[in-house]
């Protein structure tokens, strides 16, 4: 008999931990837990409070499905909730904060989540039972065993599992029924006697040698092969993210909106009356006025900043569902709001859009500054067909709070403002052009509704190229052979030629593109008492908007979280020259964008526009390296030649990054293509945060987006994963196709290519590629791999491409240099300097006119590098 087999079963079982499963995330070993005689509970699973009595059953479901799942501040917060809506809304919130790819329809986790939750109640009828808390986490298992050996072991069942997104290799799980107690997870740490029957536990204290097992038990080797392969599942919770782990800000969020006043809240009172002034589309514009009395709020202060600060978060309930939230933010300085006061009264005015039926209307408005709340709520019947214009009038409904002062009632201090929701429905919109590059001839049509359109006009990049009189309102394109963003307008008039509607849109200006126009106020029109700023936005694929901002002259108004983004706005007294402007946000923080309307002017061609030309800008010393530590007072920025006044200097190294791999994966890439991966992917790993976003395009014979801007690492990884080298090289192609991906996106943007030969299969040439980067100021890094001497044309083509859009080219022999390379880029992106300027060419240099620029730095031996030159 062999030495092994006299061992006892302890020994060798610790013996075939050495080979204990792996996991995908590892963190530092954890250490062993001591014997219990229960299994502790594992991190997610918190202990639940009490549930309310009046607690729906499906609110009930939510509990015992996601309980797992919940932090203790989202139990306390859903168990807080009062109203069955606002549990609807957070059970909503909740999955979507734990869906893994938000860009696409389905939530993975929350389909996989309940499909197996369906799975354990059908075979245990709970989903409390261990048993059925390990299938929650790890889905049915691929065999199980059963022991039926009472002479050795307690009631066992083993679960055997494959590889899965946290195992790189097969686990089993191990569950044992004591006599009259309930089947329970076993943990190492509790000892392997925990899982022999009392009588061997005497006889064996160190366990039976595993021959007895075989010999007593007719599964007894597979018992043991099993057991071999146990994970801790203490372990498994410390070292692996088992679902997702959202921030809490989605529930701090959530929480923010509620239009619950707080425990023991002080009250002011305000008066809230509610009209229909007119009709947007197909829908009924429902106005809120809140008239809050001066004398009854405090001045928010900060610093030697003081204004009046109000929150206002509303519900609109419909059939006792929420239909929808909204939130405004109104900032009101103490100059500018005692121009809006009117009998002693601020009027704070919301609007939203609802097809005609009931309603329940709910607002709650904070006092920033005294800390006090109005809430009110009430019963809407939102009226169908034609509305009346407004009379001079406002008649409160009635509150379901009876107003505790009067003023409710008066002169309609927006009368003006809603004026333009009766000018008529006449409306125009350009259909949307064709996904991708657009060149050549192409063909747009515009569609309009309401009557009294006499013609539209079509301008293509500001230049009128033709008028119809009757529909079908379309326009045959010629956009030259080279790819160029383009803007096409359509404008509707009237038969005096006045504008009625217009609508714009922009070719090959790339999916991303971020922008605001504001639709009304009119551009030149005159406004006395009141106006409606009124903004179209539309937001990147993939992006969230946070809040747009609406200002009167440099004074903020208005913030709204939700659509439609259309705000009355009160005018200080005389036709003044007035500009109205709004600003756009994304959630990530860092992009905004903003229009500018220019009112009450004698001039109505007038446009106010300040556009900052915004260079990212990197420092090298002799020897390449990045150079931190230097102030504006150490550049100096020239176009065409002529110095420019630095407005904003900021050493960058906190904004988002926006990179792409343009990887070549054409026939001669065979022997590198794995390195290349390799080395793309620890690029990722260290480049991009949670912040940053990151593409990839794959090119042979033409281009493939393998990912989408995103900074999920694995997704990441998955683009790159079962890459082949096959075809030829259509580089150029595919390096416009990745600068069209950038349209849209501000900031620190940059395409590292990587190819080993010469372009032999693109339409387009390398002056149409230089160019179209030119015009995107995208940085480019090249990286030439394996070029000899015979490939110099190769070589000064992908130099150029780095040196005119301010990135660097680098010559490497083999793939594995990669890692030191992407180390250098690393560097450039994380130690850029931004320096922005307002030309002194203004607009009125040709807008097709390429403009050149170099920057210098003062102390010597250092190089600025940055855009070659930009188009306005």
């Amino acid at each position: 008999m062999s030495v092994p087999s006299r061992r006892p079963l302890l020994f060798l079982l610790l013996a075939l931990a050495a080979a204990s499963p792996s996991f995908a995330s590892p963190a530092h070993a954890a250490k062993p837990a001591p014997p219990a005689a229960a299994a502790p509970t594992p991190a997610d699973a918190q202990p639940l409070p009490p549930l309310p009595a009046d607690l729906a059953q499906r609110h009930r479901d939510f509990v015992d499905l996601a309980g797992p799942l919940m932090s203790a501040k989202e139990q306390a917060a859903f168990l807080a909730l009062k109203q069955d809506y606002q549990r609807d809304a957070f059970v909503r919130q909740f999955w979507k904060a734990r869906d893994p790819f938000p860009q696409t329809a389905v939530n993975e986790f929350e389909e996989r989540w309940e499909g197996r939750a369906r799975a354990a109640k059908e075979k245990f009828g709970n989903l409390t039972e261990d048993r059925a808390r390990m299938m929650l986490w790890n889905g049915e298992p691929a065999h199980v065993v059963k022991s039926h050996c009472p002479e050795m072991f307690l009631p066992l069942e083993i679960w055997s599992f494959e590889k899965n997104e946290f195992a790189r290799t097969g686990y089993s799980l191990v569950f044992v029924a004591p006599a009259g107690s309930t089947w329970r997870l076993w943990y190492p740490s509790q000892g392997i006697t925990s899982l022999l029957s009392f009588d061997v536990r005497g006889r064996y204290p160190e366990g039976p040698r595993p021959e007895l097992i075989e010999e007593a038990c007719a599964q007894g080797s597979e018992i043991l092969s099993a057991l071999g392969s146990v994970i801790d599942w203490t372990r498994v919770e410390k070292s692996v993210q088992l679902a997702p782990h959202p921030s809490e800000e989605w529930l701090s969020t959530f929480s923010a909106y509620s239009t619950d006043l707080p425990q023991g809240a002080a009250a002011f009172p305000a008066e809230l009356a509610v009209t229909f002034p007119g009709r947007y589309g197909s829908r009924t514009v429902v106005q809120g006025l809140l008239s809050v009395p001066k004398d009854e709020v405090k001045l928010a202060k900060t610093g030697d900043f003081e204004s009046y600060d109000f929150v206002i978060d509303g519900e609109v309930l419909r059939k006792e569902e929420l239909f929808e939230h909204f939130r405004y933010r109104f900032t009101l300085p103490v100059k500018e709001a005692a121009a809006q006061i009117r009998e002693g009264r601020l009027p704070l005015i919301f609007q939203r859009y609802l097809r005609p039926g009931p309603y329940t209307l709910i607002v709650k408005i904070e006092d920033v500054g005294g800390k006090r709340y109005f809430r009110d709520q009430r019963e809407l019947e939102v009226p169908a067909g034609p509305i009346t214009p407004p009379t001079s009038e406002v008649t409160a409904a009635a509150p379901a709070n009876p107003p505790t002062s009067p003023g409710a009632t008066g002169r309609d201090p927006v009368k003006e403002a809603n004026s333009s929701l009766h000018a008529g429905d006449q409306t125009i919109r350009l259909l949307p052009p064709p996904e991708g590059l657009v060149t050549g001839k192409s063909r747009v049509e515009a569609v309009t509704t309401g009557e009294g359109i006499a013609r539209v006009i079509f301008l293509l990049n500001g230049k009128p190229i033709l008028s119809k009189a009757r529909p079908p309102y379309s326009v045959e394109l010629a956009l030259g052979e080279q790819p160029k963003i383009h803007s096409l307008k359509a404008v509707a008039q009237g038969p005096g030629g006045e504008e009625l509607a217009q609508d714009e849109v922009f070719l090959n200006a790339g999916p991303h593109r971020f922008s605001l126009r504001l639709l009304e106020p009119q551009p030149g029109k005159t406004y006395h008492e009141s106006l409606r700023a009124n903004a179209e936005v539309k937001v990147p694929e993939g992006e969230t908007l946070e809040r747009v901002e609406f200002y009167l002259n440099e004074t903020r108004i208005a913030t709204l979280y939700q659509p439609p983004f259309a705000q009355p706005m009160v005018l200080p007294p005389g036709d003044k020259v007035t500009y109205v402007r709004a600003v756009a946000y994304l959630a990530d923080g860092g992009n905004s964008t903003e229009d500018t309307v220019l009112v009450n002017s004698p001039n109505p061609g007038v446009k106010v526009q300040v556009d900052l030309v915004e260079l990212y800008t990197s420092v090298v010393d002799k020897k390449g390296r990045p150079v931190q530590g230097l102030e504006a007072k150490d550049f100096k920025v020239f176009e065409d030649g002529a110095e420019q006044q630095v407005r904003r200097f900021d050493l960058v190294k906190d904004v988002p990054i926006y990179a792409c791999i343009l990887l070549d994966t054409s026939g001669s890439m065979d022997t590198s293509l794995h390195e290349a991966v390799e080395g793309a992917l620890r690029f990722f790993d260290k480049v991009i945060t949670p912040r940053d976003r990151a593409a990839v395009v794959t090119f042979a014979d033409k281009p493939n987006l393998a990912v989408k801007f995103t900074n999920n690492h694995e997704v990441l990884a998955g683009g790159l994963a079962n890459l082949t080298a096959d075809g030829n090289t259509a580089l150029y192609d595919s390096l416009v196709y990745t600068l069209y991906l950038f349209g849209g996106i501000k900031g620190k943007r940059a395409i590292v290519l990587l190819s080993d030969g010469k372009d032999d299969k693109s339409r387009y040439t390398f002056p149409d590629a230089l160019e179209y980067a030119r015009r995107t100021g995208v940085t480019i890094y090249t990286i030439g791999l394996g070029l000899t001497t015979q490939d110099a044309d190769v070589r000064l083509k992908l130099q150029k491409l780095a040196e005119e859009t301010g990135g660097r080219h680098f010559l490497i022999e083999k793939a594995v240099e990669l890692d030191s390379v992407y180390k250098e880029v690393e560097g450039d992106l994380r130690s850029q300097y931004l320096l922005a300027y307002e030309s002194t060419q203004g607009g009125a240099a040709a807008k097709d006119k390429y403009r050149t620029l170099e920057v210098k730095v003062a102390k010597p031996g250092l190089t600025a590098k940055t855009l070659r030159g930009y188009y306005p």
